[in-house]
């Protein structure tokens, strides 16, 4: 493994602990806990994620699903 994606793997893993994660940021939510085999993500609901029935919109549901088993896989893997 190359020095940069040494970096680049490391910055992830501060990046994750720190909510410095792009998506994380545009949709408003944080990981609270990231510990071997384990991340929990958490979200303030709000009306910017309302679908037009003003209910939470089912992609939210899926993009903080998708970012703690991101994590939880990232950690698990060492990374």
């Amino acid at each position: 493994m190359s020095s940069q994606e040494m970096a680049l793997k490391t910055s992830f893993r501060e990046r994750a602990k720190a909510n410095d994660v792009p998506v994380a940021r545009l949709i408003g939510f944080e990981a609270t806990d990231v510990s071997d085999g384990r991340a929990t993500v958490i979200l303030s609901a709000g009306p910017q994620h309302a679908n037009p029935m003003g209910t939470l919109y089912g992609g939210i549901v899926c993009d903080i699903a998708d970012a703690a088993m991101g994590i939880r896989g990232q950690k698990s893997a060492g990374r």
